[in-house]
This record gives C-alpha cells, structure tokens and sequence, in this order.
C-alpha cells in the first residue's frame, strides 16, 4: 500500500515518488521505464532514542535508508571518520526482504550498485531469521557496514566478497570475474597501505580479513593454502599492532571474530600463538569484560600450546622421561576440567537447555543417521560455541587417551618427588591415574562428541542460517569427519555428504577433497588429532 507506513513492499524509488510499484526484481520496470536508478528493495533497522519525553520522532523512509557508504577514494594519509558507540551497538534487523533469486546487473550509477550488492551479501551471509539471531547477528560486518566512510582497500575488499558470492549463488559468472578482478585490486590496495601509517588503522585490520574469508569461499585450488596465508599475514599485523589497539568496539569486534580463525589454524597445525598470552588475553577486553563464547576460544588455544609441547618433547617415544610424561598428562588432565568448567557455566547461563531434539530438521534424508533426530538451538551463535566446544573436547579426549595408552604401554611409576608438584590433586601414581583417564575418555565417549556435532549441522547449514552457518561449522565438522573414519558406518557416510553439500550449495571448493579422505589427509587422521595439513 503507497503511503502507509510497513505495508508498502514496493521499492525505495517508488516509495519516494508514492507510486505503485511493479516489483519487479531486482529492478523495477517502473524505474527503469522513466530512466530512474532503482533503490531496490532492502529494508534496514530503524533506532529510535529515548529521551524523557518519549521515543524520538520515526521519519518517513527511514528503515529504506542505506547504512552503507559511498564507494570512497579518500586520501589514505587521512584517519578515517570515528564511529560513535552506539552505532556499535545496533540490535537485529525485523524486517529483511530475501535475495534468493535475485541477479544483479549494474546500473548506470555505480555508487546504488555497490549499494545494493553489499546489501545483498548481509542478506547471503546471516541468518535470514530474526529469532535466530541474538542481537546483531554479525557484530564485524555490521561495524564495517555502519562506518560513514570507507577506505578504498576495505571497499574493494568487501565488494569483491560480496560480488563473488552473489555471483556464485545466482549462477552469474560475469558477476563472479568482476570479483576477482576486485579482489586483486583490494590485494594491491593492503599492499600499499602496509607501507604507510594507515598500516596500524584499524580499517586495514578488517579489510584483511575481510579478504581471509574471502579466501575461505573462493579458494581457486581445493585446498585451504590461501586462507591459511591470509591468515598468518593478519598474525603479523595484529602483532604489530599490539593488544592496546583492539579496545575499541570496531577493532575488538574484528579481533574477536579473527581469534576464531587463528584458533582453528593454531590447532590444525599444533603450534601456539601470541594470542595466547596473558596480555592478549585481557587487556582487549579490560574495559568490557570477555563474554563465556571468547572465553572458549581461551582454552582452544591453550589446546593448540599443549599440542606443540606434546610434539616437541616426543611424548610418544620410549625413552621419554617419566617426568615429563607426568607434567603433560597433568597439564591435559587439567585442561579436561576447565573444558567441563566452561560446560557447566554455559548450562548455568542459558534459561533453558542449549539444545532440543527437532525431527522436522532434514537436509538430505536418505544419508542421515537413522533413529538419531537432529539438534535445535535457541540462536546460531550458541549452536557455533557448542559445536565448537565438542570439537575441542574431542581432540583433547583424544589427546587423552593416546597419551594414557602410551604410559601403560610402558608400564611405570611416576617418582614421589614429582607428582605432587606437577599432578596437584591428581593420583599419585601415573598409571592408576592413566587408567583412570582411559574410564572416562572412551572411543565411546568420543563418538558421542562426533555424533552430537553431525546431529547439529541441520541446523547450522539449513539455508536459513546464512552463509556464516556453514563457515562456522568447518572445524567442528571437521573434527567429527576424522573422528568418525575409526567407525565406519551411516554416521560417517552422513558426515562426508555434509561435506559435499558445503562445496555444491555453500561454495566452500576444497570440501570434497577432505571428505575423501584420501592421500594426505589420511595418514595421520586415524591416529592424531587434528591433521596437519601440507601444502
């Protein structure tokens, strides 16, 4: 209905001039018919302060208004505009107009279709219900999108993002080159600005990685070698940066999101990181407080440490001092509980249990697991943590056992000396307390963790999730498809389909060749957790 506020479906340009609108997607006729540029059909969140005297005045138009900026070439040597907080602190979008079959083609005026393509990939890449949502759904996007201004890197680097998955998911090549060629332009445009103090902005910071999940989608080998260089790049430039220069909302939000991926690489190559050192693991957050979903992150990297000490002092072998075998196997047991401590907090947290079983969730019925209903959560971020915490408690029960196994192989006792200081509370005798370990930390135990994460990926990779559903969902599903290799059956033949359905329907390339399982990926899955990766 023209002119009555919410009702009207019809596109900005005509909601202006109050004419009926054809609707036509993505550009109405009625625009293109009197060569008017269309607005398209995007629908945004509407904030109304609160003052003494009531809600402040809602103006015509205003949930049609673009939080998006103008394609900027500002001179970089120039600091970009500061945001206040509360645009940090906008809630979740109402009202969203889906871009399922939508094909984009350019307008004459560049400018409304940069708009309209980012508007289009926050449609893609989070979860199209709002109940789901809990809050912003994409803290980081949201920041990046909500700056008045943007520098030209991370302009380029946020279209090319957004070009290449709308392209994918339409079917539109054109669209797809166009964003390559953005991608290397936004390449060049980091490149530069590394040589110049806007290396320390913390714009550059997000246009980084901005292009890291880029990588992520659109890696042209079947292989994770791009995203892990993007990655290790933005290791270098955090550290250069220091932890004093993500305090603010804008660079803390990128840094959480971005602790999530180095987290990942940390573990899937056993190596710690600065990240996990006392001064990164506080002073971001010393004005806030770390919410209990970073707080997991915490102990994944304290993981990936423990996997390097693991691997260094060849834990395994024969000749391994005692001693040692008694400090890891008690930094492991220890780890163990603040993992369960985490669990139990979580619990205590949420008003009702995190997750229900829901049969009605399917993605393809003829591979999954029979008798087993799938897992519903309350919002797609507590399904990202919890999947991501029995992804962790997996490798470190895994960890776990191999370690107790390899103590009684050898069958023998920890020095007096040596355990009260490095065991705590733990028995006094090494291999009682292996034996102890190996009554909780079972294969079953294990396949419980793998089957719980297969149950949930209905829901995380239903198409209502967006996007970020199924790039949250890699590690843990990951985790779950070695783990599963031990035990073939339904579990495992569901688990690879998933994979699968991350390369057709998700974009993710390189998915099939780890579902295969075969030559490099095999190797060490069936024995150690997590794979290290070769190049």
């Amino acid at each position: 209905m023209v002119g009555v506020p919410g009702k009207s479906k019809g596109c900005t340009t005509c909601r202006r001039r109050k004419i009926r609108c054809d609707l036509q997607e993505p550009f109405c006729k009625t625009c293109t018919k009197s060569r008017r540029v269309c607005e398209g059909y995007a629908r945004f969140p509407v904030f109304l302060n609160r003052t003494l005297e009531g809600p402040e005045k809602r103006y015509g138009l205003e949930e049609a208004k673009t939080p998006f900026s103008q394609s900027s070439d500002r001179d970089l040597s120039q600091p970009p505009p500061m945001v206040s907080n509360i645009d940090f602190q906008r809630g979740l979008v109402e009202s969203r107009r889906a871009y399922d079959n939508r094909i984009l083609v350019q307008p004459n005026d560049s400018t409304a279709f940069d708009q309209q393509i980012i508007s289009a990939l926050w449609e893609k890449y989070t979860p199209s219900i709002s109940g789901v949502q809990a809050g912003t759904p994409c803290v980081w996007l949201q920041h990046i999108i909500d700056l008045p201004t943007r520098g030209v890197p991370l302009q380029l680097s946020l279209k090319a993002f957004a070009m290449t998955r709308i392209g994918w998911n339409n079917k539109d090549e054109t669209l797809v080159l166009r964003g390559n060629l953005c991608y290397g332009r936004a390449l060049n445009a980091i490149q530069n600005s590394l040589s110049s103090e806007a290396s320390m902005w913390d714009e550059l910071f997000a246009a980084g990685y901005v292009l890291s999940v880029y990588e992520l989608f659109e890696s042209t080998t079947p292989s994770i070698a791009g995203w892990n260089n993007h990655i290790s790049g933005l290791k270098h430039l955090v550290l250069v940066r220091g932890p004093q220069r993500h305090m603010t909302p804008f660079a803390r939000a990128v840094l959480e999101e971005f602790r999530t991926s180095s987290m990942i690489q940390c573990i899937q190559y056993r190596k710690s990181t600065f990240l996990g050192n006392p001064e990164w693991l506080t002073l971001p957050w010393s004005e806030t407080g770390k919410d209990i979903y970073q707080q997991l992150y915490d102990k994944g990297f304290a993981l990936a440490a423990l996997l390097e000490g693991i691997d260094n002092a060849g834990l395994t072998k024969e000749n391994t001092n005692i001693s040692i075998m008694s400090e890891f196997l008690g930094r492991l047991y220890s780890l163990d509980k603040e993992l369960n401590l985490w669990n139990h907090e979580i619990l205590e947290e949420s008003p009702s249990p995190l997750y229900s079983t829901s049969p009605d969730l399917h993605l393809k019925e003829t591979v999954e697991p029979r008798t087993l209903p799938s897992f519903a959560f309350h919002t797609l971020r507590l399904a990202n943590i919890v999947v991501t915490y029995w992804g962790l408690s997996l490798i470190l029960s895994n960890t776990i056992a191999l370690a107790c196994q390899h103590v009684l192989s050898i069958n023998t006792q920890v020095p007096a000396q040596s355990s009260a200081s490095t065991l705590a509370q733990a028995p006094q005798d090494l291999h009682t307390m292996s034996l102890h370990l190996l009554e909780t930390h079972t294969s079953a135990h294990r396949l419980e963790f793998a089957t719980n994460i297969i149950r949930s990926m209905p829901y995380c990779l239903n198409d209502n999730m967006g996007l970020m559903g199924a790039q949250k969902s890699l590690f843990a599903l990951r985790t779950a498809l070695f783990a599963l290799h031990r035990y073939p059956g339904e579990e495992l033949k569901w688990c690879r389909s998933m994979y699968q359905e991350l390369e057709s329907k998700k974009g993710l390339r390189y998915a099939r060749e780890i579902a295969n399982l075969d030559g490099r990926y095999s190797a060490v899955g069936r024995d150690r957790l997590p794979l290290q990766i070769s190049h």
